[in-house]
């Protein structure tokens, strides 16, 4: 199957086609499209399909997406790309940062000749709006909406298999809307997909990438992983005092799995401990800032303040369910007894 890379970051791309490969074996053809300099600096040694961005693009349209947003610049690559005539009918759509953990089987993104698809959240319930990927969610959302489609948010930071047909259909029903292309390709394709070709979709499931968010509750989760299959590789997450110090980026072959296990068991546990406001205070996070500092001084004795308050607020929620349970089983007792006396009135 073939795989397609939008990368600008060599030595990060070089580090995640080596994930793919120990992991994805079966992935056979990788196409990526990147500057000229981006593909000269990853050499010729990694047998991949290399498309610089200046022969794709003509000059002007170069200077167009330059100026434009991230997610608006990533579209129009890809919707270039597609119309290039350089991608297999179906291929997995990727970042130059989305790492497997685990062996990955093809079924995985097409099972039984249907695409599967990895959702996060239902657009109708993104409330950020700080950055160009929001946008790109909002214009998804509002588009989706008005061609009748459904709207979940298929930005699971993880690759997916598209379908270069219905990518291309889905962009030009919104083509007839628009000439912004602050769009989520992911989005877009597989909800369009869902409406107009539903017999080449999948239900679709719980997304699987770890590190999105890049921590556990910088946003609730609408759907929680019920596993981590993919890592979305942030490189300061590795440095000193980070979540994953002393864990290396690049791929150990004979201990592949034992890391991407530790790093499980450490965001595991972050999200625990995040989730009852015990961050931890030897990891560099969002929330407690950086140690010996005024505002990282403050912002710990904030948490140690709330923390009382949180327990408090579990025992009283745990009363309240030990409360709901009982009366469950009150209602349960009675419809049993209610059963009992209409087969036997007497």
């Amino acid at each position: 199957m073939q795989i397609v890379f939008l990368s600008n970051r060599p030595a990060v791309l070089r580090e995640t086609l080596d994930h793919v490969r120990h992991f994805m074996p079966w992935v056979d053809d990788v196409v990526v499209l990147a500057p000229a300099a981006t593909l000269e600096a990853l050499g010729t040694d990694l047998d991949i399909t290399g498309v610089a961005e200046e022969e794709l693009l003509t000059a002007d349209e170069r200077a167009r997406i330059a100026a434009s947003d991230h997610a608006s610049r990533n579209v129009a690559l890809r919707l270039a790309l597609a119309r290039s005539g350089a991608l297999h009918d179906v291929f997995l759509s990727s970042d130059d940062d989305y790492r497997p953990l685990k062996p990955i089987d093809p079924s995985f993104f097409v099972d039984d000749g249907r695409y599967v698809g990895y959702v996060s959240y239902d657009l109708a319930l993104w409330r950020r709006n700080e950055t160009d990927f929001d946008e790109a969610q909002h214009t998804s959302y509002q588009a989706l909406s008005y061609l009748g489609c459904e709207h979940l948010s298929y930005a699971s930071h993880m690759p997916m298999a598209l379908d270069r047909e219905v990518l291309l259909e889905a962009f030009d029903a919104v083509g007839r809307l628009t000439d912004s292309l602050q769009f989520c390709e992911w989005t877009l394709t597989y909800n369009y997909g869902r409406r107009h070709h539903p017999e080449r979709f999948a239900d679709p499931r719980p997304f699987v990438a770890m590190c999105w968010p890049r921590f556990p509750h910088e946003w609730p989760f609408w759907v929680r992983p019920p596993e981590y299959a993919f890592e979305n590789f942030y490189p300061e997450l590795y440095g000193p005092g980070a979540l994953f110090d002393g864990i290396p980026t690049a791929l150990d072959p004979e201990r592949a799995e034992r890391h991407a296990f530790e790093k499980m068991l450490r965001w595991y546990r972050f999200d625990l401990d995040a989730g009852h406001l015990d961050f931890p205070t030897d990891v560099t996070n969002p929330w407690l800032g950086e140690a010996g500092t005024g505002a990282g001084r403050a912002r710990r004795a904030f948490f140690s303040a709330l923390r009382p308050m949180r327990r408090a607020y579990e025992y009283l929620a745990l009363e309240e369910r030990t409360q709901l349970s009982e009366l469950a089983g009150s209602i349960a007792r009675l419809e049993r007894n209610q059963a009992a006396r209409d087969r036997d009135p007497s």
